[in-house]
C-alpha cells in the first residue's frame, strides 16, 4: 500500500512532470493499493473552487484506501514533530508528520516530493519511495 502525499497529487492533477507523477500513474494502472488520510484529501480539494471539480476528486478518492486518523495517529504525529525539533530538524508542516504517522501505523510506503519526509525517515520507520 502506498500513501500518496499531496505534493504528488497536485502534479498528477495539474499535469506537471515529475518522476513521482509517473510512479503514481504506474501504480494506478497496476491497480496497486493507494491510500490517503483526511489531511491529504483536505489539501487537495481546497485548491478546487468549482463544486463539480471537487466532486470529481471526491469520487476518485472513493476508490482508494481511506486510512482513518485515530487518536494514536495524532499523538504520534505530535511526537514526531516535537522530537525532530529537539534534534534541530525543522519540519515545515505538521501535516507531513500526520502523514508519516499514518504510514507508520498502516505500514504503507510514502510517495512524495517533499524533503521533510526524508528527514522524518532518518529518525522514524517510514518507507519513502525514491527514484
Amino acid at each position: 500500500m502506498t500513501l500518496v502525499d499531496t505534493s504528488v497529487w497536485i502534479d498528477f492533477l495539474e499535469g506537471r512532470e515529475h518522476w513521482t507523477k509517473e510512479r503514481l500513474k504506474q501504480k494506478l494502472n497496476d491497480r496497486e493499493s493507494i491510500a490517503y488520510n483526511e489531511m491529504i484529501l483536505l489539501e487537495i480539494i481546497q485548491g478546487f473552487r468549482k463544486r463539480k471539480e471537487r466532486e470529481e476528486i471526491e469520487n476518485m478518492f472513493c476508490s482508494f484506501v481511506h486510512a482513518k486518523q485515530k487518536r494514536s495517529t495524532t499523538l504520534l504525529a505530535a511526537e514526531i514533530y516535537q522530537e525532530l525539533q529537539r534534534k534541530g530538524k525543522r519540519i515545515r508542516s505538521v501535516i507531513d508528520c500526520l502523514i508519516a504517522a499514518t504510514a507508520i501505523e498502516t505500514g504503507a510506503s510514502v510517495l512524495h516530493k517533499d524533503r521533510d519526509f526524508e528527514f522524518i525517515a532518518e529518525h522514524y520507520p517510514i518507507i519513502t519511495e525514491k527514484q
